[in-house]
């Protein structure tokens, strides 16, 4: 399997003007190799900035084109993995834009900050090792959140409520599936809502939700009660990742599992064509503590649940969620998405898109580390980037003749981004890896201006 760096999966566009390739191919290479600053400062000249301004204004440019391409490459991915299961987490981050008050189109994110609703999909291999975007939307309002009845609420439908997105990612997704390959639907509490359910029941697509609604089960039993009063029937060690905004270290915690099956009632505000009642499974898994609290989880699925074993699967495949997370951060810390800067609503888009596909590079070559450690470098890496990276790490001349493994590359490009390896600092991050991805770049940059190349 190839993973293509960004400029390599946008080469050759057929937007119908070979300037126009050209321009998107040199764009995203810029962007890519200086994704922390602006445009016109990623941009090698001020040419090549009103070069890439005036792309996204010619007619002949299409961003559909775009999401395309970088769809299809996630597929081409999935396909070359061999998997028969993908996880397909799906969230939402609001990409702040207060500042932009010129910006034509441009509304709110969230309550009275303007900015946009950027909801992303990925596709992960069971191990959680990501393969790229499957679908991507965007939102903003016109107007910042109004106050709105509870009553109000339950007249509006579902295709009225920015929920709706949830649906239709899992349609899109569902759409992009290859032949044999089964997609696992994944989403935090937020997606725990009834229609959800029903349809992507209905589409007979496999999901993994994590609950917050005490869902009615008959008039006097709710579905949390029912999978709290079942007994545990096994036990498994999960890994709690580190969380840097709770300075809490990642540790191996040790839970227990319990499942059942519940038929829940649907609301009544839900719409009238959404069956009255559906079957789910709940999956409980709760970490063993001697006191305080420990970790909850309360998920619900349609995947076959029929053993400790099967239970055990599904909490393994939910703890990857985070990494959708883990995107986003890149996407709003590492590529400064927040601080882009068009003249409209509309033309902030690709750029997102563009950033988004750079991201999602960034999180692949993390990953691919912890997964395939033994794999080659040059799944990512070019024949000249790892045998600098090399020696600008080991201080060593002569690098190896054949490529050595992901893992190593990844180790050094943690260090070039100032990762100390403490013993307390467990594993790199992707802040590390793409701290020294920029820091190759550029002494990539400065060994090509100073050979002439540039």
């Amino acid at each position: 399997m190839e993973y293509k760096k960004p400029s390599e999966e946008f080469k050759d566009m057929g937007f119908g003007d070979k300037r126009i390739d050209r321009r998107m191919e040199k764009s995203v290479e810029m962007m890519s190799k200086k994704s922390e600053e602006s445009i016109l400062s990623s941009c090698i000249t001020r040419h090549d900035a009103k070069g890439f301004y005036a792309m996204l204004g010619n007619d002949k440019f299409s961003f559909e084109q775009v999401s395309d391409r970088s769809r299809k490459e996630t597929i081409k991915r999935i396909i070359e993995s061999g998997v028969s299961e993908v996880l397909l987490p799906q969230d939402t981050t609001n990409v702040n834009m207060n500042g932009h008050k010129k910006t034509e189109g441009l509304g709110y994110c969230s309550e009275y900050t303007k900015g946009v609703q950027v909801h992303s999909c990925l596709a992960l291999m069971p191990d959680g090792t990501n393969l790229g975007l499957v679908a991507q939307q965007y939102g903003t309002r016109e107007q910042a959140k109004q106050e709105e009845s509870k009553e109000d609420r339950k007249k509006r439908t579902i295709e009225d409520k920015e929920s709706y997105r949830w649906l239709e990612t899992v349609r899109e997704a569902k759409e992009a599936m290859p032949e044999n390959v089964r997609g696992i639907i994944i989403c935090d509490r937020e997606g725990d809502f009834y229609e959800l359910y029903a349809d992507m029941l209905t589409l007979e697509t496999m999901f993994i939700v994590r609950m917050s609604q005490d869902r009615a089960m008959t008039e006097d039993m709710r579905a949390m009660q029912q999978i709290r009063r079942t007994q545990a029937c096994g036990e498994m060690e999960m890994t709690i990742p580190r969380d840097t905004r709770a300075n809490t270290k990642a540790r191996t915690a040790k839970m227990e599992v319990a499942y059942c099956t519940v038929a829940v009632a649907k609301p009544k505000r839900v719409r009238a064509d959404v069956p009255k009642q559906l079957v789910l499974t709940l999956v409980r898994v709760t970490e063993i503590v001697e006191s305080g609290e420990g970790i909850e989880w309360l998920l619900v699925t349609n995947m076959p649940v029929e053993s400790p074993e099967e239970a055990m699967k599904i909490v393994e495949y939910y703890a990857h969620r985070w990494k959708i997370e883990r995107f986003h951060y890149i996407l709003k810390s590492g590529c400064q998405v927040e601080k882009i800067q068009q003249r409209t609503y509309d033309r902030i888009l690709p750029v997102l898109l563009i950033y988004s596909v750079i991201a999602a590079f960034i999180l692949a070559v993390t990953y691919f580390a912890r997964s395939m450690p033994d794999a080659p470098c040059d799944l990512f890496l070019a024949d000249d980037e790892w045998k600098i990276l090399y020696r600008l790490v080991t201080r060593d001349p002569n690098p190896p003749a054949k490529p050595y493994s992901i893992k190593t590359a990844v180790d050094f490009l943690g260090e070039l981004g100032s990762f100390k390896h403490a013993p307390s600092d467990g594993d790199y991050g992707v802040k590390s890896v793409w701290k020294g991805l920029l820091k190759l770049f550029d002494a990539l940059d400065f060994l090509a201006r100073l050979t002439g190349q540039v």
